[in-house]
């Protein structure tokens, strides 16, 4: 069952391997910025990938390095390949980075964005209810399912996986080229939650490293 999540927002203090990596990088640069620079800007992004991999249980290819979450969601929403009364089906709990950019590709393209609730009551959230609504709004002409793991507004975690359960079970009705592409704000969940993002089964897990 999906559970609230209320530490979201708060500020805190790096724990220590952090703050000792922090502390070893900026003495590093201050001793000498020049070579620090030249030794690092070629080869952070690979660094971080791997670490990323590691971290995520998914392939190299399969990570896109951006600047934060807001990016992420811009890039892969304004890439979806939708067509004049094709629809997109959002929820209404997500945040307006998601908002913003599925209403600019609407408008780009001629699709529909539709908003449905997946609980009406937060402290009373079943995975069966969030099943049953987002099987019972998606239609012959929805292309796209958006949704976001931890509600920023309600602290709701969603269950991901059997959301994917349902939309593939959906989906295989369904010709190739209409195949339901379902994409995840991750925000607030990821490095919090212990979950091999692997194991989602989502066409696009959207989390910014920063």
């Amino acid at each position: 069952m999906p559970y609230i999540q209320l530490s979201t927002f708060l500020l805190a203090s790096h724990p220590k391997p952090v703050s000792d990596a922090i502390e070893k990088h900026r003495r590093a640069f201050d001793e000498n910025p020049s070579d620090y620079w030249l030794h690092h800007f070629q080869t952070i992004d690979a660094e971080i990938n791997h670490a990323a991999v590691k971290y995520m249980g998914v392939k190299a290819e399969n990570i896109a390095l951006t600047d934060s979450t807001t990016t992420e969601l811009g890039l892969v929403y304004s890439g979806l390949k939708l067509q004049d009364e094709d629809e997109v089906l959002q929820t209404v709990h997500d945040h307006y980075s998601t908002d913003i950019s599925l209403a600019h590709r609407a408008n780009r393209t001629g699709a529909k964005v539709r908003r449905i609730a997946l609980y009406e009551n937060p402290a009373q959230v079943s995975v069966a209810d969030v099943q049953k609504r987002l099987r019972t709004a998606i239609t012959t002409k929805t292309r796209v399912v958006a949704a976001t793991w931890v509600h920023f507004s309600t602290g709701v975690k969603l269950p991901i996986r059997a959301m994917v359960d349902t939309i593939t079970q959906l989906s295989k009705q369904r010709k190739a080229n209409r195949q339901i592409l379902f994409c995840v704000d991750g925000v607030h969940g990821f490095g919090i939650e212990n979950q091999d993002v692997s194991q989602f089964g989502c066409d696009f897990f959207c989390r910014g490293y920063t």
